[in-house]
C-alpha cells in the first residue's frame, strides 16, 4: 500500500483508540454533541473495512489474487494480532480461562478452514469487544480499531466463501479503492474535529481535545518529514 495512505490509516486508528480510551470515553459517551459518538461508530466501522481492503491489496502481490485467498489471509492476520494482544491482556488481568481461548499461534489460525475459521475468529472478536473497555486494554493493543478490523475481515471472508471460485481482484484497483476510502474517512474526521471542540468546557474535556489534536497528526513512518491533516496541536495547558 502507498505510504501516504498507510500513514493516514494509522492516524485514523490512533484517533479511534484515543476516543475509546478509559481517560476520554467518559467525556463524550452520552454527552452532547451526540453526533460525535454516532460519527465515531461510523468511522470505526469504515476504518475496519478499509484496513481489510488494504490487507487484501497487500496480499495481491502478483498484481491479482483469488478473492477467497486474499480475504482468508487478511482475516488470519487480523485475528492473530488481536489474539496475541488479548493473550497478553488476559495474562496480566489473571483471566486465565479467557487467555486459553485466544492463546493461539499463527500456524494454528492458518490451519483453520472456512466455517471453523469464521467461528474461531468470531470468538476472538467477541472477546476483544468485551475486553476493549477494560483498564489497560488499549495499552496492550486491545482497541476498538483492532476489533473493527477483525469484524470487517470476518465479513469479507464470509462474502468471499460465496464468491465464484477463481475470481480475481486486481491489486491496483484495490489500492485506488483504499485511497478513495481513506479520503472519505479523512473528511469524516474533519467533521468530528468541529464537534470535538465542544467537549472542551471541563478539565477532562480540555485534555480530550488536546489528545484528539495530537492523534490527528499524521506521522510519516517512512523516514521523511512528518505531515498532518490538521495543524500541530498546541502544548497542553499547564496545571
Amino acid at each position: 500500500m502507498r505510504l501516504r495512505a498507510s500513514n493516514q490509516l494509522n492516524m485514523i486508528g490512533t484517533c479511534i483508540t484515543v476516543a475509546n480510551s478509559d481517560d476520554y470515553k467518559p467525556v463524550w459517551a452520552g454527552n452532547p454533541p451526540a453526533d460525535f459518538g454516532n460519527d465515531l461508530a461510523t468511522v470505526t466501522a469504515d476504518y475496519g473495512e478499509t484496513n481489510t481492503k488494504a490487507a487484501q491489496a497487500e496480499a495481491a502481490t502478483g498484481g491479482a489474487a483469488d478473492v477467497k485467498a486474499m480475504a482468508e489471509a487478511a482475516l488470519e492476520d487480523a485475528a492473530y494480532v488481536l489474539a496475541r494482544a488479548l493473550t497478553n491482556h488476559f495474562k496480566k488481568t489473571g483471566a486465565l480461562d479467557l487467555r486459553a481461548k485466544v492463546d493461539l499461534s499463527k500456524s494454528e489460525i492458518v490451519q483453520l478452514r472456512n466455517q471453523d475459521l469464521v467461528v474461531k475468529t468470531t470468538e476472538i472478536r467477541d472477546l476483544g469487544t468485551a475486553a476493549q473497555s477494560d483498564a489497560g486494554a488499549a495499552g496492550r493493543g486491545v482497541t476498538a480499531a483492532r476489533v473493527a478490523t477483525l469484524t470487517a475481515a470476518i465479513g469479507a471472508f464470509q462474502k468471499a466463501i460465496n464468491t465464484p471460485r477463481g475470481q480475481i481482484v486486481n491489486r491496483s484497483t484495490l489500492l485506488k479503492e483504499v485511497e478513495t476510502d481513506v479520503a472519505s474517512l479523512l473528511e469524516q474526521l474533519r467533521d468530528m474535529d468541529d464537534l470535538v471542540l465542544q467537549f472542551g468546557e471541563s478539565d477532562a474535556g480540555k485534555r480530550f481535545v488536546e489528545a484528539w489534536k495530537r492523534a490527528r497528526i499524521i506521522v510519516d513512518v517512512g523516514g521523511g518529514h512528518g505531515s498532518s491533516d490538521t495543524p500541530p496541536a498546541p502544548p497542553a495547558p499547564s496545571h
